[in-house]
């Protein structure tokens, strides 16, 4: 929260955490230091900046250790990497918003991803409608940083996009449970009908549903792409 100008400290359903709009990061105490390798399907996640090189030099001067310096993507668009703790990566990126704006993921294969959240999650796109199969070769690594870049994709849940980039590496992407970032959330409405249509298109579920820490509401965790967990929380 001292980082962020639009999130603050707050408490839901038992775990502390923080909020910005609508977006909580809640945090469990863990009995050991959570890992960061092997890779996830979760990459990291990051706020918007309306002022990247002021933001910048704020954080630096409060002392914010960053993994990748202030770099530019192209002429509208710059970014850089925080060490955020325990290991988890931060990014701040140019946007019209200060608040929590994305969540970027890896993927086996990005355009199926993409639509497996459109189908199954009811995620938006503003991809133009494709002809061909989801599945595509990568590009090569570009600048900067060498990423693979292509194919990629992104959806939208509310305010927040995931943003889906080709896996870095050729090792299989493992579930994020007991990593850093354990999963990610969605809230949904009439959750057992959720998952009753889910488990009839495969969707494998993780956890039954349950309540949902101190609340009254109910959740329940599912399987989505390239073995990332997913919580599906009941809105009250």
């Amino acid at each position: 929260t001292s980082t962020f100008d639009m999130t603050r400290k707050a408490a839901l359903a038992g775990w502390d955490g923080v909020q910005s709009e609508n977006m909580y990061l809640l945090f469990n105490k863990a009995g050991r230091s959570p890992v960061t390798e092997p890779l996830s399907a979760i990459w990291h996640f990051g706020w918007g900046s309306t002022a990247m090189e002021p933001d910048y030099r704020k954080h630096l001067a409060n002392g914010v250790s960053f993994k990748t310096p202030m770099t530019r993507l192209n002429s509208s668009l710059q970014f850089a990497y925080m060490n955020a703790p325990d290991g988890a990566l931060v990014e701040i990126n140019t946007s019209n918003t200060n608040a929590f704006i994305h969540v970027h993921l890896y993927s086996d294969a990005p355009l199926c991803a993409a639509d497996w959240y459109v189908k199954n999650l009811g995620a938006t796109s503003r991809a133009q409608q494709r002809t061909g199969p989801c599945e595509v070769p990568f590009a090569a690594p570009s600048e900067p940083l060498g990423v693979i870049r292509s194919p990629v994709a992104t959806v939208r849940f509310g305010e927040v996009s995931l943003i889906i980039y080709p896996k870095q590496r050729p090792d299989k992407l493992v579930s994020p449970r007991g990593h850093v970032v354990d999963h990610i959330a969605l809230s949904v409405q009439d959750l057992k009908a959720v998952l009753e249509r889910l488990k009839k298109s495969g969707v494998r579920v993780l956890e039954n549903p349950r309540k949902f820490g101190r609340s009254t509401q109910m959740s329940a965790m599912i399987e989505g792409p390239d073995s990332i967990a997913i919580e599906l929380v009941e809105k009250p």
